[in-house]
């Protein structure tokens, strides 16, 4: 995925550089606002198949609090 928004960044620039419409620049802006919330949210801390009955916890931890250990 991050290789197509980043295809995606640098069409849109050339087609606006090249005397393209403005809205080209738009979609570029779009491109940059996609790629940094998919930065910001990180991946999975883990993976783990549940069944039907089983019960698990979730916690969630602040981005910017001192993880416990």
């Amino acid at each position: 995925m991050g290789a197509v928004i980043g295809w995606i960044y640098r069409n849109s620039l050339k087609r606006g550089a090249r005397g393209g419409s403005w809205a080209w620049y738009v979609v570029a802006l779009a491109a940059v606002i996609l790629r940094r919330d998919r930065e910001r949210r990180g991946a999975s801390v883990i993976n783990v198949p549940i069944k039907p009955g089983d019960r698990f916890e979730v916690s969630m931890n602040h981005l910017d609090s001192p993880h416990e250990s």
